[in-house]
């Protein structure tokens, strides 16, 4: 693991301590859900379309491309199947007055899975299948566009690190959509353009709703076209 995404992950976890017990302080200002969500950028890279650029296809004309090697063709074939993605945010509330009213502190935990299966398109073989699995630690700050007791309104943003598994999958997908990004290939990030929390009067327990794009969830390559997560809230 490299020492950018060790210090990465090292500060998302220092900050969870204080958060929890300043919650036993004031009552009231933290905010916990858990949701699911479609998957993140990977996905991206994991599409029909995209499977067609891995192995050198047109999508018209379906011949290989006269660069393209048979050992390439090889390579990077593969079978998939994608699950919707679990994660948990805890957000504290940074003042009841002033200039930060409107921000929080959140902190973000996301559980990617998929499995995954080499196809040798040449001799007609397949390997076995193999899960996946990655956790992503980010830490963000959210800003409360609206925020009344039974209905909230808000936009967020991420960036942190992630622990993966050593299976292939990461490196033919995520490695290919994030190569570039912020510079840096460890970094994952997330915006979350609109968020909706509904609380029922005289409930600490309400609903979420969030559209966004990035490491967590997202749609199209496109971010006009944002991931959807929804889940439950319990505010403390």
């Amino acid at each position: 693991m490299h020492l950018r995404k060790c210090f990465l992950l090292t500060l998302a976890f220092s900050l969870y301590g204080p958060l929890a017990l300043k919650a036993q302080e004031k009552k009231g200002d933290f905010e916990f859900n858990i949701g699911i969500s479609t998957p993140g950028l990977y996905s991206i890279a994991d599409t029909e379309n995209h499977h067609r650029d891995y192995v050198g296809y047109r999508a018209l004309d379906f011949y290989p491309l006269p660069s393209m090697e048979l050992s390439d063709l090889n390579k990077e074939s593969y079978n998939s199947t994608l699950y919707p993605s679990v994660s948990a945010e805890l957000a504290y509330k940074l003042a009841d007055s002033g200039f930060f009213k409107r921000l929080s502190l959140v902190g973000y935990t996301g559980l990617h899975v998929a499995d995954y299966q080499v196809v040798n398109v040449i001799h007609g073989t397949k390997d076995n299948r193999e899960y996946a699995v990655k956790m992503d630690f980010m830490l963000g700050l959210r800003y409360h566009i609206f925020d009344r007791p039974q209905l909230s309104m808000y936009t967020q943003a991420f960036l942190g690190g992630e622990i993966r598994n050593d299976c292939e999958y990461w490196d033919l997908t995520g490695d290919v959509v994030n190569r570039g990004s912020l510079g840096e290939k460890d970094i994952r990030w997330h915006l979350t353009f609109l968020g909706f929390r509904f609380r029922p009067r005289n409930s600490n327990i309400g609903f979420i709703t969030e559209l966004g794009y990035g490491s967590e969830y997202c749609l199209n390559s496109i971010p006009v076209f944002p991931g959807v997560r929804v889940g439950a809230s319990f505010k403390f």
